[in-house]
């Protein structure tokens, strides 16, 4: 099959082979997900009008602060674990080897030090939107709306990304156009997300972390018993004999390179404490609890699934690298590009019985939605708090609060839809995750490093470096992006006229790929030496810079410490909150937005 085949669209014709058990599956699931949205929305709204019931803004955005610990946990694991672990994941593994798999693993670590460090600090402002912190901290608005502009990019950007990967993918063997299924994943969280709060998120997000263990575990067993992959002892030995459980094992300290184990456990913790640390996503969650211990508690109840759900998804690309080791789709032109490799082999692996494909398509849906739908109700939490809560607050009542809230996830939810079907141009999903997310991580973790463990720190000296850092970052991502120094990086398989004899109509019709003249994995040496920085790596160098600015910047600066933040910090994490500072919010309405307080 030749690659124009492959770049119009469609993997191959195999699509209309599908049964209509398999599309029956994936659309009741998709059913069930808004349906859930609608009986939530009705819920709540009992409770709001009941006696004694939470507002209806508390309702809508953290639950009412009664969420059952289950559900929870549940929405927390499936929240930053999308479509693109699902497709990109395994993608990489089958490229470049597992080193992405211990990316992902060490977010346990970081899951450990949300719950011992920041949790307990940011659990007892008891606020709607994490955001607040820096009100209490710094007594600045300006922070406070600078970090909230970040979070804001970052998740619109991250958001139209997650929309647009599984839809080209499912396109290819669906046959229904990417952008009808564009609109209808945008479409569709919107809507339960906007009519049932974050009770629909969570609630919804438990129903498809199942469907996602479901899917993939469907996947892996039928996978290990398909003859074209052998068994579990021929998946091993081709990925030892590839050299892809090698490339585990890089020690190499330096930063420009593709990645090493260092970077994985040094910024992959800082990434992931990007996600469950000081991300409105999940802080939103544990303030949904009824108290500390039931927060940390969910976070612990996590660890182990998390771990075992990204095992085995990156065990997946194991799999299709067995399977596809003798004839390799992107030699014969099959496909286009990586991101593909996962669903045309779970097409073949799971297709023959009906149903199956369908359920592992609706794993890759319902990761999909879970992120989006967090993604959407952060955000209005964000938007809300952050920039209108002050302007609005004793104007309108607790009803139209409610429903601005709504409006916003409407308009977050249509923004992230438009800007999926512009997302075409950026390239691989995981290259364009791990690099962006990776960029704006590093000082959105350091700013709550320097907040906590440096009490000396100002306004002036976190402003500067938070910006500063910022822009660095910036220019470095742009530059790998530019030079894309790391394209050449591939490991080989194995194909031939005999391997893909019965798998394409000519088993000749393939062209070897060809390692550059240099060591790839250590980029281009023709590229500049920032766009080498392993985008794995961004969130290290993002936190060591802010830091770097920040700490002399606290000590030259001299600036006067403020009173009653300590229980804010490190030092005074066990006290409680003064009394003076549940009256700060009145203290805000008096002052100009653009204020620092000091």
């Amino acid at each position: 099959m030749s690659a124009s085949v492959a770049a119009s669209g469609h993997i191959d014709d195999g699509y209309r082979q599908l049964s209509w058990l398999d599309y029956a599956v994936f659309a009741f699931s998709l059913s069930l997900s808004v349906g859930t949205g609608v009986y939530h929305a009705i819920k709540s709204r009992l409770i709001v009008r009941g006696r004694g019931g939470p507002s209806a803004k508390d309702e809508y955005l953290i639950g009412g602060r009664k969420m059952p610990a289950l559900p929870v946990a549940l929405s927390l694991l499936t929240t930053f674990l999308s479509g693109i672990l699902m497709l990109g994941v395994p993608a990489e593994v089958f490229q470049r080897g597992p080193q992405v798999w211990l990316n992902f693993a060490i977010g346990v670590s970081s899951s450990i030090f949300t719950a011992i460090i920041f949790l307990p600090i940011f659990h007892k402002m008891q606020s709607t939107c994490l955001h607040e912190y820096f009100i209490h901290r710094y007594r600045s608005v300006l922070i406070r709306r600078l970090f909230s502009g970040l979070f804001l990019l970052m998740t619109v950007v991250y958001m139209s990304v997650v929309i647009y990967a599984p839809a080209v993918a499912l396109s290819a063997v669906f046959g229904v156009s990417k952008w009808h299924l564009i609109l209808i994943f945008g479409s569709c969280t919107t809507l339960y997300t906007c009519i049932g709060g974050l009770k629909a998120v969570v609630w919804t997000d438990s129903l498809q972390a199942c469907l996602m263990y479901g899917g993939v575990s469907a996947l892996i067993y039928k996978g290990l018993n398909h003859p074209r992959v052998g068994g579990l002892d021929r998946v091993l030995r081709i990925a030892s004999e590839s050299g892809r459980l090698g490339e585990m094992w890089r020690w190499d300290v330096g930063i420009a390179q593709y990645n090493s184990i260092w970077i994985n456990l040094i910024s992959g913790t800082i990434t992931w404490l990007a996600a469950f640390g000081v991300n409105q996503l999940a802080i939103q969650r544990y303030v949904s609890l009824p108290d500390l211990k039931t927060a940390q508690g969910i976070i612990y109840y996590t660890l182990l699934p998390f771990f075992v759900l990204c095992s085995i998804v990156a065990f997946v690309g194991l799999l299709v690298l067995a399977y596809f080791h003798e004839c390799n789709p992107l030699e014969t032109g099959q496909i286009a590009e990586t991101d593909h490799i996962t669903i045309l082999f779970a097409r073949d692996v799971l297709q023959p019985t009906p149903g199956l494909f369908g359920l592992y398509v609706s794993c890759i849906m319902s990761a999909t939605l879970s992120t989006l739908s967090s993604g959407m109700n952060s955000m209005a939490a964000a938007i809300y708090e952050d920039f209108l809560k002050q302007k609005l607050d004793g104007k309108i009542t607790d009803t139209q609060a409610t429903q601005i809230n709504k409006l916003i996830v409407v308009l977050c939810g249509l923004l992230s839809t438009i800007l999926a079907f512009a997302a075409e141009p950026l390239g691989g999903i995981l290259r364009v995750c791990i690099s962006v997310m990776g960029a704006m991580s590093g000082p959105m973790v350091a700013i709550f490093v320097l907040a906590i463990f440096f009490p000396a720190s100002g306004v002036l000296s976190c402003g500067i470096s938070f910006v500063l850092s910022n822009l660095a970052m910036a220019v470095i991502c742009l530059s790998n992006y530019l030079e894309d120094p790391y394209k050449d990086l591939f490991l080989h398989t194995n194909t031939s006229v005999t391997g893909c004899t019965g798998q394409i109509p000519d088993p000749r019709g393939f062209t070897i790929r060809q390692s550059p003249a240099f060591d790839a994995h250590y980029g281009d040496p023709n590229t500049l030496w920032i766009s080498r920085i392993s985008t794995y790596g961004y969130s290290l160098v993002g936190f060591v810079l802010m830091l770097a600015i920040a700490i002399p910047l606290t000590y030259i600066l001299k600036e006067k410490e403020l009173k009653n933040t300590r229980h804010l910090t490190w030092p005074g994490r066990n006290d409680p909150t003064p009394a003076s500072e549940h009256e700060l919010d009145h203290f805000l309405k008096e002052i100009p937005s653009t204020s620092t307080l000091n």
